[in-house]
C-alpha cells in the first residue's frame, strides 16, 4: 500500500473506547506498556475474585493446572514449546534470570549494540562489578538502511572470548527490527551463546521463536497483547532449559523449568491467567490484521513526521525496519527550546496532554510514535501541530 494515506481501521466503531485511557490526552506511548482493555481488566478481576474467594484452593492446589493451560496458550502463539516456557514478570526480569544462570568467569565478553534497553545494560555492568566480565558495546550509527548495517559490526566484535551476543529483536530507543535470525546463526556457528531480548516482539510482530538461533528469548506480554501489568515469558533452547533457572529459588528448585518458574513464592498470577484471554481478544480482529494495521499506520506516521519536519529519517520510509513504533528526530527549532529532552518530554505532557517520550540518541532528541488499535492519524497531527508550534 501507499504510505501517504494512513490505514483504515481493523473494525467500524469507536475502538478507543475498548480501552480505559483518559482521553483528554493524546496517548502516543503505547511501546512502554500498553493500556489493558476493559474487558480484560473485567477477567482479571474475576480471576483475582475466586483466587481470593479460596486463595490456598486456587494457589496451592489447582495453579500448576491453570498456569499449564495458559502457557500453552502462549507458547502456541509464540511459536514454542510450553516445556521450555517460563512465567516472569517482565522482559527485565527474564534476562536477568538468564544472565544469572549463566556461569561466568573474569574475562568473558559479551557483545550488544549501543541501542541495547538501558535496564539490560545495567545488568551486564551488574555482571562485570561481580563477576569480572567484559562488556563491548558497539556503536551502530544512525540512519540505518538495512540488515547488513546491524550485522557487520556485531560478527566483527566476536572473538575467542566472546561468551553471548546480547540483542534486542525491536529496539526499544530507536525502535527499529534487528536481524536476530542472522546476528543468531554467525554468533552459534562460533560457539557463542545468544540471548533475545523481544520485549516488544510479541503482538508487534509475527513471532516464532523455535525458529530463532537464540539460547534464550524473553519477551513481554503487557506491551502489544495489552495483558494487565507484569506478564513476561522466558524460553529457552532444549540445549539451555535444564541451566535456567528464574531468580527466585523456591522449593522446586531441580524440578525442570515450568516448574521451578511456576513457583517462586507468592506473586500475583492473575496477569499470566488472563494472557489466554488477551489473546482472544484480539483475535476477533484477526491478529494479522491487528499487526498489520499497527506496522501500517508507524510506518505512515514515520514518512508524515519526517516529510513535515523536514529531518532525516533513522530507517527507510517504507517501513520496512519498523514493527509497531517509529523513532523521529524533533525538529531543530524545537530541540533548541528546552534545556534537555526530559524537559520537552514534560512540557508536552503538562502543557499540550501529550503522552510521547522524547529520546536523546547521539546528540538528537527523538520522539517514539507507537501505533495500537486506539490510535489514530488525529492524534499523530495533534503532535505534529504543538511539535511546530514550538521554539
Amino acid at each position: 500500500m501507499s504510505f501517504d494515506a494512513p490505514p483504515s481501521p481493523v473494525a467500524d466503531g469507536d475502538l478507543a473506547s475498548l480501552f480505559p485511557l483518559d482521553r483528554s490526552y493524546t496517548f502516543l506511548n503505547h511501546g512502554s506498556f500498553g493500556s489493558t482493555p476493559l474487558e480484560l481488566l473485567a477477567e482479571q478481576d474475576r480471576v483475582r475474585r475466586e483466587i481470593e474467594a479460596r486463595p490456598i484452593e486456587m494457589i496451592g492446589r489447582r495453579m500448576d493446572t491453570l498456569l499449564a493451560s495458559a502457557r500453552e496458550s502462549v507458547a502456541r502463539f509464540v511459536g514454542t514449546s510450553p516445556d521450555r516456557l517460563g512465567f516472569v514478570t517482565n522482559a527485565t526480569e527474564g534476562v536477568h534470570a538468564v544472565l544469572r544462570s549463566m556461569r561466568w568467569r573474569a574475562g568473558d565478553e559479551v557483545v550488544c549494540i549501543n541501542h541495547v534497553y538501558g535496564a539490560m545494560r545495567q545488568s551486564l555492568r551488574r555482571l562485570a562489578d561481580e563477576f569480572g566480565i567484559v562488556l563491548r558495546e558497539l556503536t551502530i550509527p544512525l540512519p540505518v538502511q538495512g540488515s547488513h548495517d546491524f550485522v557487520a559490526p556485531v560478527v566483527a566484535a566476536f572473538n575467542g572470548r566472546t561468551r553471548l551476543l546480547l540483542v534486542d529483536h525491536i529496539t526499544s530507543p530507536t525502535a527499529l527490527i534487528v536481524p536476530v535470525e542472522e546476528l543468531g546463526r554467525e554468533a552459534q556457528r562460533r560457539g557463542i551463546r545468544v540471548l533475545v531480548d523481544g520485549a516488544h516482539a510479541p503482538g508487534s510482530i509475527p513471532l516464532a521463536i523455535d525458529r530463532i538461533p537464540c539460547d534464550a528469548y524473553t519477551g513481554n506480554l503487557h506491551k502489544w497483547c495489552c495483558t494487565p501489568k507484569g506478564c513476561g515469558i522466558v524460553v529457552a533452547s532444549p540445549e539451555f532449559a535444564s541451566e535456567l533457572r528464574p531468580i527466585a529459588t523456591s522449593h522446586r528448585y531441580g524440578e525442570g523449568l515450568t516448574r521451578e518458574f511456576d513457583w517462586q513464592g507468592t506473586r500475583d498470577m492473575t496477569p499470566w491467567l488472563v494472557a489466554p484471554a488477551a489473546i482472544r481478544f484480539f483475535d476477533r480482529f484477526g491478529w494479522d490484521r491487528v499487526r498489520q494495521h499497527n506496522h501500517e499506520l508507524a510506518a505512515w506516521s514515520h514518512r508524515e513526521l519526517v516529510r513535515r519536519w523536514d529531518v532525516v529519517p533513522l530507517s527507510p520510509l517504507d517501513g520496512s525496519l519498523l514493527a509497531a513504533m517509529a523513532a523521529i528526530p524533533v525538529p531543530e527549532k524545537a530541540q533548541a527550546a528546552f534545556a534537555s529532552e526530559t524537559a520537552m518530554q514534560a512540557h508536552l505532557y503538562d502543557h499540550a496532554r501529550i503522552e510521547i517520550p522524547v529520546i536523546a540518541w547521539q546528540g538528537r532528541w527523538h520522539v517514539r510514535v507507537s501505533c495500537h488499535l486506539h490510535t489514530t492519524p488525529g492524534l499523530v497531527d495533534r503532535l505534529d501541530e504543538v511539535v511546530r508550534g514550538l521554539g
